[in-house]
């Protein structure tokens, strides 16, 4: 039977978090770059066919693109979470390994 390892680093959290962070604001520039493609579309459509091409094309990407952000913030917002209830841990940690070295 195999020995089971299972590493923690703490810095992994924030540059984890961090990395997400970073998603979340290029997810935030395709949003806008979509919305703003969109409102230029929506000038030259402006009929009772084009508004509802218009509509389609909006809760087809913009939505999404939201719903995205929110999981991508929420994915870092718990990484930092995590990082520090394991906090107490890896001082503990720090801790016996200052004691066994002195």
């Amino acid at each position: 039977m195999s020995k089971t390892q299972i590493l923690i680093d703490e810095e992994e959290f924030v540059v984890a978090a961090n990395g997400f962070r970073e998603l979340s604001q290029e997810v935030n520039r395709l949003y806008e770059d979509v919305r703003n493609m969109l409102d230029d579309l929506k000038t030259g459509f402006d009929t009772p066919a084009g508004r509802k091409f218009y509509d389609s094309c909006a809760n087809g990407l913009l939505i999404p693109l939201i719903e995205q952000k929110i999981v991508i913030e929420h994915i870092a917002d718990n990484l930092i979470t995590a990082k520090n209830l394991y906090a107490p841990v890896f001082d503990e940690y720090r801790d016996i390994v200052n004691k066994l070295n002195s």
